[in-house]
């Protein structure tokens, strides 16, 4: 990946969270009630909050690469990232449970496993089955943890914001990743052919 498409992919995702951040806090407004946060606030937080996706994402390209280095089975990797996927959504639950003003323990994790679900169906559509299991790892496991800040609080419309954010930010670094390497792949293909 150059630069170019490094920025591409920093920049788009940023505002994406700019864009979301008002639209998330509207929702939460009318489901559960007002964040409290004024407008401005939303949009700083939707800078934030683009901005940790970003550095969640690139976290977990590094671990990827590292683990497929150690563990060369395909089928063990993505066992361990199907058990580590079911562990963090026992962790979220326990954690939502021991939290006042939330709805229900499960409604969290059942959010963040939903488009989970539906962000890796896309991903797989786009790409390979393949991408399946690590789709959805990365879209569970990256949006609980860069959403751990927030889930220190007492606020449940807060979390499920801040959660909102990272799960749209997240999808689409996720369904931009391939078109980003694939164009680059069919650049070098037409460099060699001409």
């Amino acid at each position: 990946m150059t630069i170019r498409k490094m920025f591409f992919l920093f920049w788009t995702t940023v505002v994406l969270g700019i864009v979301t951040a008002p639209v998330a806090s509207l929702l939460v407004n009318w489901l559960f009630g007002s964040p409290g946060v004024s407008f401005i606030s939303m949009l700083w937080a939707g800078v934030l909050y683009g901005v940790v996706a970003q550095m969640g994402f690139f976290a977990y390209l590094v671990f990827n690469m590292v683990a497929k280095g150690f563990i060369r089975n395909p089928y063990v990797y993505q066992t361990l990232q199907l058990l580590a996927l079911v562990g963090v959504l026992v962790w979220l639950y326990q954690t939502s449970a021991a939290k006042t003003g939330t709805p229900g323990p499960w409604l969290l994790p059942l959010v963040i496993l939903g488009v989970g679900l539906v962000a890796a169906w896309f991903k797989v559509k786009a790409t390979s089955r393949a991408s399946w299991i690590p789709a959805i790892f990365f879209m569970v496991a990256a949006t609980v943890l860069e959403a751990i800040p927030s889930l220190e609080q007492n606020s449940f419309p807060m979390i499920l914001m801040m959660v909102l954010v990272l799960l749209v930010c997240n999808m689409w670094q996720l369904m931009q990743l391939h078109r980003l390497l694939d164009h680059g792949a069919e650049n070098k293909q037409k460099s060699r052919t001409s």
